[in-house]
């Protein structure tokens, strides 16, 4: 049985990173996807309006994946919870992950071991 549970971490685990790691990136697509529209709106003399409504729900996108990816933060806090309703625990950090808020206080990265 504890295997079958560790099995599924480490099932689930690259894949939230990567989905973590895809919600960064959709917000910054979005984010240089405006920026460029005001840049070229800018270079071409364009009328300020042009485009507004489609900045401005390009800009309600981008903060959609903000709020998105507020919520992969606040997820990934739940991981030792997670864990230990599953009998596992983990400590360190093993893959490469991205660091919560309070963990720039630790004095060193150890490995991420999930161990039953």
């Amino acid at each position: 049985m504890r295997k079958e549970r560790l099995d599924a971490v480490n099932t689930v685990t690259p894949l939230f990173r990567q989905a973590e790691l895809s919600s960064d990136t959709a917000a910054a697509d979005a984010a240089a996807c405006i920026a460029e529209m005001l840049r070229i709106r800018a270079a071409n003399n364009l009328p300020i309006g042009t485009g507004g409504e489609m900045i401005r729900m390009l800009t309600d996108a981008l903060s959609a994946q903000v709020k998105a990816r507020e919520l992969f933060i606040e997820a990934h806090r739940l991981t030792p919870q997670v864990l230990g309703s599953l009998g596992l625990r983990a400590y360190g950090d093993e893959m490469p992950c991205p660091p919560t808020e309070g963990s720039a206080d630790l004095p060193m990265k150890v490995p991420l071991k999930v161990v039953a």
